[in-house]
C-alpha cells in the first residue's frame, strides 16, 4: 500500500497536486489581473502577443508577495534564484496558448455579459452594489486604464468559458478518491525518543593527521571569500536637510496644522474595587452612600492601593467602554454607582483628573523645524541627484562631489559580498546593503556604474577601488575554525550512530520503552499525527513514520536532534462520498484533473503554433522589477 502511494505521490498526485497550479492560473486568473508598465512583446504565442506591461505588472505582484512573505526586499539575484521570471512568463505563454484556442474557436464575450462580470468585481463594490468612481480608483492605484483592464479581462472570461466547456465535467473515479482519502486523512500513533547533540560527551581535539585530512575534504568551506574595498557617496533627506534655513514663522504655521499630535489628553486616575456579585458591590455603594470612604470599603475586603490604583489613564486607555464611561463621567474623588464589568461589579473612583494640554509652541519649536527641513530634504532629493549626475557627467570624482555639495563619503575596506571584512568584523549599516554589495561585485575598479537606489528615500553612488581575489586558506590561518567544524560534524556523527544503534536493538525485537529505560531517555508519544503534521514532531520525523505500515521502525533528524520511532497505530479515515469533507476533496480533486487536461491542451497547442520569447525586453523588465 505505502509503496503504490509513493508511487502515486511522485507521479499522478504529484502532478495533479503541484505541477499544474500554474495553468489554474492561466484559467481562473490570480488575485489582481490589473497590468502596467514597459511596453513592447515580452513573447508570442502564436498570433497572441504577451505585452511587456503585463509581465511586468505580474512579476512585480509576484515578488511584493514573496517580498511580505519573507520580511524583506528580494533583490534581482534572489527574484531569479526563485524562478520568478520563469514561472511567470510560463503562466503568461499558458494564458497566451488558451488565447490563441478561443480566438480560433471564435469565442467571444457580448458587451452586455462583460459588463456584468466587471460589475460584480468585489474590489469595484462600495455600499453592497457597483461604483464607478470606486473602480475608477482602484484602476487609478494600479497604475491601469479601464480600456487596458476591460481588455483583460475579457480574456479572463474567455479562458473561463473555454475551461468550462472542455474541463467542467471532468471527475475522479470513487476508486481513486477513496485513495485520495487515505492518503490525505490517516492518522498514526507514534512513540518515539528524542537525543540531542548537546548531550554527546565532550569531544577531544583532533589529532595532525585527522585534522589535516579533515581540513582537504572541506578546504573550500575555508577558502577566503573574494574581498572589495569601495568609496560610497550618500544621498538621503537626512544628508541635506538643513533645520537652520526654516524660520519661526514657517514653524508656527506647521504648528498650527499639527498642534493636535502635540496635545496630552485628558486622564484620570482609575481606582477599581471588584465584586464577584451585585448584592456585594451593592452593599458596599450603599455603605458609602451612608457615609463610609472608599478606603473603608478597602480595609473590609484587604486591598491595599496597589491592589486597586490603575494610574492615570486616558479614555481611549480604558479597556472596557461601560468603566471608562462611568469613569469619566465623576469629578475628582467622586465614587461610581455599581457597574456590570466583564470579569464582575465594580465600584470606580476617580483619585484624580490631570487636565488636557498642548506642548508649548516654544518647547517643540526645534523639533518642528527639524519635521520641516526633513520633508523639504525629500522633496529636494531628485534636485540633487541631477546635480551630482551632472558632476559625474563632467568628470567629477566621488569625493569632488562630496567635497562641493557636503554630501557624506565613506570609504568602505575589504568587504565581502556577505557584508564580512577581512579584519573578521560583520557590516550591516551600509544603505540598501544587499543591493549596493550586489552591485559593487558586478563592477570592475574604477568602473562608473549607475547609482543604487536606496528603498524610496535617495540613492548611492560608488567607486570600486581594489579587489582582493578569492583564495584557499591554509590549515595555519584557519587552525581554530577548523577544529570547531570538525567537532561540530563528529558530534552530529557520533549522536546519528547512537541513534541507529538504539534502532538496530528495536529491530532486533527489543520494545522502544525497554531501550529507552536501558538508556535513560524518556519515551515520548504522539497521537494522532497526520501527514500535514504534528505539535510534538518536525516534519522530518513525521514523513519518515508515514514511510511504512503499523509496526514500522525509522529514525530522523531534525537539526542538532536525532528521533528514534515506532508506528505504534494506523488508523484509516472513514469514507463517506456525501461527508463535507469528502466533498471538499472531491472539488479540489476534481478541479485538478482538469487543470491537469487544460496542460495538456496547453502544451499540445504551443507544440503546434510555437512561442517566442524577447530575451533582452524580459531581462530588461527582471532587472527592473524589484
Amino acid at each position: 500500500m505505502m509503496d503504490t502511494m509513493r508511487s502515486m505521490a511522485s507521479g499522478f498526485v504529484a502532478k495533479i497536486l503541484m505541477g499544474l497550479l500554474v495553468l489554474s492560473f492561466a484559467v481562473w486568473g490570480i488575485a489582481d489581473i490589473f497590468s502596467n508598465f514597459g511596453r513592447g512583446a515580452v513573447a508570442t504565442v502564436g498570433e497572441t502577443e504577451i505585452d511587456g506591461r503585463d509581465y511586468q505588472s505580474e512579476l512585480i505582484l509576484e515578488v511584493n508577495a514573496l517580498s511580505n512573505r519573507l520580511g524583506r526586499r528580494l533583490t534581482s539575484a534572489e527574484t531569479a534564484a526563485f524562478g520568478l521570471p520563469n514561472q511567470v512568463l510560463g503562466r503568461l505563454i499558458g494564458e497566451g496558448s488558451l488565447n490563441d484556442l478561443a480566438r480560433r474557436f471564435n469565442m467571444g464575450l457580448s458587451p452586455t455579459e462583460l459588463a456584468k462580470s466587471i460589475a460584480q468585481e468585489p474590489a469595484f463594490q462600495a455600499l453592497g452594489k457597483f461604483d464607478r468612481n470606486q473602480m475608477n480608483l482602484v484602476l487609478r492605484n494600479a497604475g491601469t486604464t479601464e480600456d487596458r483592464y476591460v481588455v483583460n479581462r475579457q480574456n479572463l472570461e474567455v479562458r473561463r468559458q473555454l475551461a468550462a466547456g472542455l474541463t467542467g465535467k471532468a471527475t475522479l473515479p470513487v476508486a481513486a478518491l477513496k485513495v485520495f482519502n487515505t492518503f490525505s486523512f490517516e492518522t498514526r500513533d507514534i512513540s518515539y525518543v528524542t537525543l540531542s547533540e548537546d548531550t554527546v560527551s565532550e569531544i577531544e581535539d583532533p589529532s595532525d593527521a585527522e585534522l589535516t585530512s579533515y581540513f582537504e575534504q572541506k578546504k573550500m568551506a575555508f577558502r577566503a571569500p573574494e574581498y572589495r574595498t569601495f568609496e560610497m557617496l550618500k544621498l538621503e533627506p537626512g544628508d541635506i536637510m538643513d533645520a537652520s534655513k526654516v524660520t519661526d514663522e514657517d514653524a508656527k504655521h506647521y504648528y498650527e496644522t499639527v498642534q493636535n499630535r502635540f496635545v496630552q489628553p485628558e486622564r484620570r486616575q482609575m481606582q477599581q474595587i471588584l465584586f464577584s456579585t451585585e448584592e456585594d458591590a451593592k452593599a458596599a455603594s450603599d455603605k458609602i452612600a451612608n457615609g463610609a470612604t472608599y478606603e473603608d470599603i478597602m480595609t473590609e475586603r484587604n486591598l491595599t492601593e496597589a491592589d486597586i490604583d490603575f494610574g492615570l489613564l486616558t479614555k481611549a486607555e480604558i479597556p472596557e467602554k461601560v468603566a471608562a464611561d462611568a469613569l469619566y463621567a465623576l469629578e475628582e474623588g467622586q465614587v461610581s454607582d455599581v457597574i456590570k464589568g466583564r470579569f464582575g461589579y465594580l465600584l470606580l473612583r476617580n483619585a484624580k483628573t490631570e487636565a488636557s494640554q498642548a506642548s508649548p509652541f516654544d518647547e517643540i519649536k526645534d523639533q518642528l523645524k527639524a519635521e520641516i527641513a526633513a520633508n523639504r530634504a525629500k522633496d529636494d532629493v531628485l534636485s540633487v541627484f541631477d546635480q551630482v549626475e551632472d558632476e559625474r557627467a563632467g568628470g567629477a570624482t566621488l569625493k569632488e562631489v562630496a567635497d562641493k555639495m557636503q554630501l557624506p563619503l565613506r570609504m568602505v575596506t575589504a568587504i565581502s559580498v556577505a557584508g564580512d571584512l577581512q579584519s573578521g568584523d560583520k557590516v550591516t549599516d551600509l544603505p540598501a546593503q544587499a543591493d549596493l554589495l550586489k552591485a559593487v561585485f558586478d563592477n570592475d575598479v574604477d568602473f562608473e556604474a549607475d547609482p543604487v537606489e536606496i528603498e524610496d528615500s535617495g540613492y548611492a553612488w560608488f567607486m570600486v577601488k581594489d579587489v582582493i581575489e578569492s583564495r584557499d586558506r591554509t590549515l595555519d590561518e584557519v587552525r581554530d575554525d577548523a577544529i570547531a567544524a570538525w567537532k561540530k560534524d563528529q558530534r552530529a556523527e557520533r549522536n546519528a550512530a547512537r541513534a541507529a544503534d538504539l534502532l538496530k536493538e528495536v529491530n532486533a525485537g527489543k520494545s522502544l520503552e525497554d531501550v529507552a529505560s536501558e538508556q535513560g531517555l524518556t519515551l515520548e508519544k504522539a497521537a494522532n499525527v497526520s501527514r500535514q503534521g504534528s505539535a510534538a514532531l518536525p516534519t522530518p520525523a513525521v514523513q519518515q513514520a508515514f514511510n511504512g505500515p503499523e509496526g514500522h521502525k525509522t529514525s530522523a533528524v531534525e537539526g542538532t536532534t536525532q528521533y528514534v520511532l515506532v508506528v505504534d497505530k494506523v488508523t484509516e479515515p472513514d469514507f463517506d462520498t456525501d461527508a463535507l469533507q469528502i466533498a471538499g476533496l472531491k472539488q479540489r480533486l476534481n478541479e485538478n484533473a482538469g487543470n491537469d487536461m487544460l496542460g495538456q491542451l496547453s502544451e499540445t497547442i504551443l507544440r503546434d503554433i510555437g512561442y517566442t520569447i524577447n530575451e533582452a525586453m524580459m531581462q530588461q523588465i527582471v532587472n527592473g522589477a524589484r
